[in-house]
């Protein structure tokens, strides 16, 4: 082990010293933010990029970067905001859907075109049973020895 460790750490610590450390620069936006005012910044984290303060530690403020289609909503005319659903496809679902008889219900797997007509009485529903939506986990399957005891008769 110290045949190989003595060496490599000095290669290291001189790698370390030689290279030049990288900035991420950040993109500033037209986005105010809603608690100092400062136009927010594109930063990246672990799920993707978001909305940020550049303010950071006096101002914590922080937002979802949304993404949004080309054209508007078929129903109302609103935005349409393209999410990623649990199974990573995208899907399309208007800004102002709120919720079940609420709003606009446009919500569809293909971006609205210019002109398209969209009836929410065509769209499937499914029923699901209750409880379905549960978690379900998979366990080792494990063996075990039953012994089955004899019932008498009466």
């Amino acid at each position: 082990m110290r045949e190989f460790y003595n060496p490599f750490s000095v290669a290291l610590k001189k790698a370390d010293e030689e290279t030049e450390r990288v900035k991420v620069e950040e993109e500033v936006t037209d986005v105010p933010c809603d608690k100092c005012g400062r136009m927010m910044v594109i930063k990246y984290g672990r799920f993707g990029k978001f909305l940020a303060c550049p303010g950071y530690p006096e101002c914590k403020n922080a937002k979802p970067l949304n993404e949004y289609a080309k054209n508007p909503c078929p129903v109302c005319g609103s935005k349409v905001a393209v999410r990623k659903s649990k199974a990573g496809k995208k899907y399309y679902i208007c800004e102002s859907n709120t919720g079940v008889g609420k709003g606009c219900d446009y919500i569809s797997w293909n971006a609205p075109q210019v002109g398209e007509k969209w009836d929410p009485n065509s769209v499937k529903t499914v029923e699901t049973k209750k409880g379905s939506n549960k978690k379900r986990t998979t366990r080792k399957k494990t063996t075990k020895t039953v012994t089955k005891k004899k019932q008498s008769k009466k």
